[in-house]
């Protein structure tokens, strides 16, 4: 591993590798190399039986092996084959589309104010128990939501507030390593419960969020884990962290919601790392680089692929799991009768919907349109699907 500053000559050469780059080294293509020797070099470790489905389908994705659509000309009956996609969540191109489709979702129930961006951690002791159970990882969600709505019910309690918030999972660090946290989009306010009016907030108390997070997050796991084994770790944590658990409000980078949108969705269902990071790959080692979160130092890495591929697997979500949760007035179940504006209309919305439809990215990207027949210049229809 490399670390390097902007005055160092391993950064100098960084730079000019991304400025100069005329190869994208796809992950792909990693996987397609060393996957069947990877499951056979580590057959005896354990391995979540949806991490070998995920990866088989990505690696056939778009091949005609996972089945096809026929498009035919209504005038000269000229057929078009177009192979089905994995749309599996660690795949980069289906995954891309997936993240559209809930960034522009989120995007249409957000009201018109403010928004403050809200990061939950946990300490490096805890992150094992969530990574070997991953069923624990909604006693995130429920142990960061819980702790919003107590300050609201104890700071706004005559008018009855009720909180606005969006919760994401993420499951990584820019290390590429385990460590599950939330990131919440939190609305400025509240709507009373009591006569329907909102009511902007311009102070969260960050000191009491990381206590109360804390304390909630350690409830639940003893509970779940049982008092003889983690009672001992709980009074160790209390005693470590006088002042709670890591509860982080960054200043808004973002010029907008929606670049907050973008980064919060970006890896939700696609690997954990961009392509654009790898630097090198020779067919057995792949050299990338991260941004340090705590003080912005590029690192440089250089891994085996078989340890590349243990690190982006064990991301791979299980199945059915929910990684974005509305609550309070976002939630669906809330019976709100107020009047207020979205940030996007109706109309917007459904235009960014019809942006993403494969047939639409295709016509952007490329300036193709791949359902006009290249003999008549009709537009083919649909006729009929096969599927294995």
């Amino acid at each position: 591993m490399i670390v390097c500053t902007e005055k160092d000559k391993e950064f100098e050469t960084y730079k000019d590798k991304v400025k100069n780059r005329k190869v994208v080294f796809h992950i792909k293509d990693i996987f397609n190399d060393h996957w069947d020797n990877y499951k056979f070099k580590f057959a005896s470790r354990k391995r979540r039986t949806i991490i070998d489905k995920v990866i088989d389908k990505f690696l056939l994705c778009k091949s005609y092996m996972l089945g096809y659509s026929l498009y035919e000309c209504p005038s000269c009956h000229k057929e078009k084959v177009v192979p089905n996609t994995c749309k599996t969540r660690f795949c980069s191109s289906c995954g891309n589309k997936y993240n559209e489709d809930r960034s522009i979702s989120i995007h249409s129930k957000l009201f018109n104010w403010k928004h403050r961006h809200v990061v939950f951690t946990i300490p490096e002791e805890l992150r094992g128990y969530f990574r070997n159970n991953r069923k624990l990882l909604n006693l995130l969600f429920q142990a960061s939501s819980s702790t919003v709505k107590c300050w609201f019910q104890e700071k706004f309690k005559k008018q009855n507030l009720i909180p606005a918030f969006i919760s994401v999972l993420h499951t990584y660090g820019r290390a590429l390593n385990f460590n599950p946290h939330i990131h919440m989009i939190l609305l400025d306010g509240g709507i009373s419960n009591t006569n329907n009016n909102f009511v902007k907030v311009d102070f969260f108390a960050y000191a009491s969020f990381r206590k109360r997070w804390m304390k909630l997050i350690l409830d639940l796991l003893e509970n779940e884990i049982g008092k003889k084994e983690f009672r001992k770790i709980k009074n160790n944590l209390y005693f470590k962290y006088p002042d709670g658990f890591y509860v982080h409000a960054p200043k808004c980078k973002f010029k907008s919601i929606k670049g907050l949108l973008s980064y919060v969705c970006r890896y939700l269902s696609r690997p954990v790392m961009a392509e654009s990071r790898i630097l090198d790959y020779d067919g057995y080692f792949v050299t990338f680089w991260y941004q340090r979160h705590e003080d912005d130092i590029i690192v440089i890495e250089k891994l085996h692929a078989y340890e590349f591929i243990q690190k982006l697997i064990m991301h791979i979500p299980e199945p059915n799991f929910k990684y974005i949760r509305f609550y309070g007035a976002y939630h669906n179940s809330t019976k709100i009768n107020i009047e207020m504006i979205h940030l996007i209309d109706t109309y917007r919305i459904n235009l960014k919907k019809s942006f993403n439809k494969w047939r639409t990215k295709i016509l952007i990207n490329f300036h193709i349109d791949p359902l006009i027949c290249p003999n008549c210049h009709e537009e083919m229809v649909y006729y009929k699907s096969y599927y294995t």
